[in-house]
């Protein structure tokens, strides 16, 4: 799979210093449908702060952005226990166990 924020930075710097011609537009095709399991949505979650300071701890103890250890966290939740478990999920888990063995 590509980092499509890279791919995004990439094709957008090449359009900062670049101009189409008419000709280049008028023949563009279309992009492909994305798949929509790669789809991201963004949605508003109000956390009380204590429990924000903890995810914000969590992460960082793990180098990941707080959204994306509150995303592995809600996916692991609703998960169906038939469907292969992301890597990211279960190196997760782990720290979470050893974070709390070791408390």
């Amino acid at each position: 799979m590509t980092d499509n924020g890279a791919e995004l930075e990439a094709i957008a710097e090449y359009y900062e210093t670049h101009e189409l011609t008419e000709d280049e537009i008028m023949s563009a095709e279309p992009a492909e449908p994305l798949a929509p399991e790669s789809v991201m949505i963004t949605t508003s979650l109000r956390l009380p702060k204590p429990v924000m300071d903890e995810v914000r701890r969590r992460a960082r103890e793990r180098g990941v952005k707080p959204t994306a250890i509150m995303r592995e966290w809600i996916e692991a939740a609703i998960a169906n226990v038939d469907d292969s478990v992301p890597v990211s999920v279960i190196t997760a888990a782990v720290a979470e166990y050893q974070h709390r063995k070791a408390s």
